[in-house]
């Protein structure tokens, strides 16, 4: 199978439509299941109290595509997202673990802009995502203030995706992904490890399968004043090729996706409701899109 080099090849550049979109080290076109470090500034190993919890995540992010040499190419992409979740963590203990479940609903508002190699012109697509249903989640106290946590998420294919449309809000493919979580809540820290592995099913209408990928979240957040600051960062690495046993894209795969971002994360509370900023800005980006990325969250309980 062919992999795409840093200038894309002369023929992605003319012929089918769907080949004027970026490529991200997966199928072209089509934005992770996960933004990456969507876990940053969370807790992930320890469970609230038993109740239910609703959350939201605003975010905005001004993207550019990079080869794998971490040059610049031709595509630009601005994405405003917001992400609903429901927290459920019920009175039940499971091996000796704290049990919880959620559901996050997300929509994506994409605008693609484009410039040689890749030709000029924009698109935009406004759907929902991927819905993510993650059924089960056990989290142990393994000493004072120590926390892991493990647990599998399910990506449905809910979003918009149109062979024809050069950007799209899903994938038309399953994903699942398996989860370890870390953290260590003691003296005001909050030290927190998500690590997330996606694989992804194939695209039946093109024959494309995008390849499996580690996603890693860090928060290192301390206390003061009733405050939470500190510095957040995430990694991501594909671990496996793309596959293409079909036309699609002329045959060719896109390479391997590394990212690592790095900034800050900011959270206070306002009596029941918490409020969460983070800013991250890619260091590493290659075979991928990069930049800079703002997210606002909010959590607040609303029954037990």
């Amino acid at each position: 199978m062919r992999t795409l080099s840093k200038t894309l090849r002369a023929s992605l550049l003319s012929g089918m439509v769907a080949l004027s979109t970026p490529v991200a080290a997966r199928e072209p076109g089509v934005p992770t299941s996960m933004p990456p470090g969507a876990s940053m500034g969370v807790p992930v190993g320890a469970s609230p109290p038993p109740g239910l919890y609703f959350s939201s995540r605003s975010g905005y992010a001004d993207l550019s595509l990079y080869d794998g040499d971490g040059n610049r190419l031709g595509a630009d992409v601005t994405v405003k997202d917001t992400a609903l979740q429901f927290l459920w963590v019920p009175e039940l203990n499971l091996w000796g673990g704290q049990y919880k479940a959620f559901v996050t609903v997300p929509v994506l508002d994409l605008d693609q802009t484009l410039s040689p190699p890749f030709g000029t012109g924009t698109a935009d697509r406004l759907s929902l995502g991927q819905i993510e249903v993650h059924p089960f989640d056990l989290s142990w106290q393994v000493a004072p203030g120590t926390f892991v946590s493990t647990g599998f998420s399910v990506f449905a294919p809910t979003g918009s995706w149109d062979a024809t449309k050069p950007v799209n809000t899903q994938g038309n493919f399953w994903t699942f992904a398996p989860s370890l979580g870390f953290s260590h809540l003691r003296d005001g820290w909050n030290l927190s490890l998500n690590a997330i592995y996606f694989t992804n099913t194939r695209n039946e209408d093109n024959d494309y399968r995008s390849g499996d990928e580690i996603q890693l979240h860090m928060t290192a957040m301390k206390d003061f004043d009733g405050w939470s600051i500190g510095p957040v960062g995430y990694y991501r690495k594909q671990v496996t090729n793309d596959d293409n046993k079909g036309l699609a894209f002329g045959g060719t795969i896109a390479g391997k996706a590394e990212q690592l971002g790095l900034g800050l994360g900011v959270t206070r509370q306002f009596g029941p409701m918490q409020a969460n900023l983070i800013y991250t800005r890619d260091v590493i980006h290659r075979n991928t899109l990069g930049g800079n990325r703002l997210w606002l969250n909010f959590t607040v309980p609303f029954g037990n």
